[in-house]
């Protein structure tokens, strides 16, 4: 069952309710690298110069000119990204600006021609919540998107755009259908003008009455901002997304036991282990030797203590070609690894670790 959420387009971007050189990090026999080929990045073909244009405007990392309930604003992301079965689209990542490791919303942005003008249509993501997961982050890395199709999208709403001197604005062409706080129906409009983007939605009860929206939280003005990530490729195929603050300065070094809590991922989204879930980190010293896959090594190099990173693992830093199959880890499987370095404790003398790996990285001896 789908999750229920307002059609909205200030929900696609706010929420309803809420008005070096690469080297190995271990010293065992490293792995000899096949001919990894890194995939160029992502270019969009855009179906025309104006949708060209228009994307143009859209692109980028955005932050509210105020702080919105909880006392913190909100970051947007918009990337053009790679959707099958659809073309022009956008992957939008939404964020509070003090835990932007941790999307509130995900959803697609795809831009269209309907009878000559352009629409700007916003889809829902379907694929489950913690699938969504798969995505985060990856707006600043889509040359190596998830798999995402148009199967996994819901469409909510529409709204048709002109251009303007500086930029464009639009609205829905009509009404949409909502049952937030007393309202029957609602409509939403954008501008973007230069480095200044607004966004609004208005709900309308059965009798055509304002219930919500207008200048009543509904309208949020974004203007341009740098990036709340950073990404790292090393020659070998790894990529690191580095999410900012949280840094405290103390890196891992030998000897160093590391206590990592993860979530873990196929590229087509499923979830085939987590931390979270048993409510324990993984706990080793550093560097893990055999107690992990060399890709999760070399992603501990540099991982500060309280922050946060995602892993994107080439298949032969994983599994390559065996796979892991007591795990559902197919063969030449790309891993994404969300991950959060808990605590650093420096402990003389501690033991390497060893054992039979499983599809956590870690051993259970």
């Amino acid at each position: 069952m789908f999750k229920k959420t307002m059609p909205s387009l200030l929900t696609a971007v706010v929420s309803a309710g809420l008005i070096a050189t690469s080297t190995y990090a271990q010293d065992a026999a490293p792995v000899e690298a096949p001919k990894y080929v890194a995939p160029g990045p992502y270019a969009p073909a855009w179906s025309d110069s104006g949708i060209a244009q228009i994307a143009d405007a859209l692109t980028g990392t955005w932050k509210t000119t105020t702080a919105i309930e909880g006392g913190d604003s909100i970051m947007m992301n918009v990337a053009p990204a790679p959707v099958e079965n659809l073309t022009d689209t956008f992957y939008v990542e939404s964020v509070r600006a003090d835990t932007p490791w941790e999307p509130y919303r995900r959803s697609v942005f795809q831009l269209y021609r309907y009878k000559g003008d352009i629409r700007l249509r916003t889809y829902e993501f379907a694929v489950g919540d913690v699938a969504q997961g798969v995505f985060d982050g990856m707006g600043l890395a889509t040359d190596l998107f998830p798999d995402l199709s148009a199967d996994d999208l819901i469409a909510t709403l529409d709204v048709e755009l002109q251009s303007t001197s500086s930029g464009f604005t639009g609205a829905t062409p009509y009404p949409y259908p909502t049952g937030v706080a007393g309202a029957v129906e609602m409509t939403s409009s954008m501008t973007l003008d230069g480095n200044s983007m607004s966004v609004a939605d208005r709900g309308f009860d059965a009798d055509g009455n304002v219930v919500w929206g207008a200048d009543t939280n509904s309208a949020y003005t974004f203007t341009r901002s740098e990036a709340y990530a950073t990404v790292t490729r090393l020659d070998d195929g790894m990529v690191m997304i580095d999410y900012i603050g949280g840094d405290n300065g103390i890196l891992p070094h030998d000897g160093d036991q590391l206590h990592v809590h993860y979530h873990g991922f196929l590229a087509n989204g499923t979830r085939f282990d987590s931390s979270y879930s048993r409510n324990q980190p993984f706990v080793f010293t550093y560097p893990p030797l055999t107690r992990a896959i060399t890709g999760w090594g070399i992603g501990m190099e540099g991982f500060a203590m309280g922050n946060h990173r995602k892993m994107l693992i080439p298949a032969y830093l994983g599994y390559g070609a065996t796979g892991n199959p007591r795990a559902n880890i197919p063969s030449d499987s790309r891993l994404l690894f969300n991950a959060y370095m808990a605590h650093i404790d420096h402990v003389e003398g501690q033991p390497e670790g060893g054992g039979e790996i499983d599809h956590t990285g870690h051993n259970h001896d």
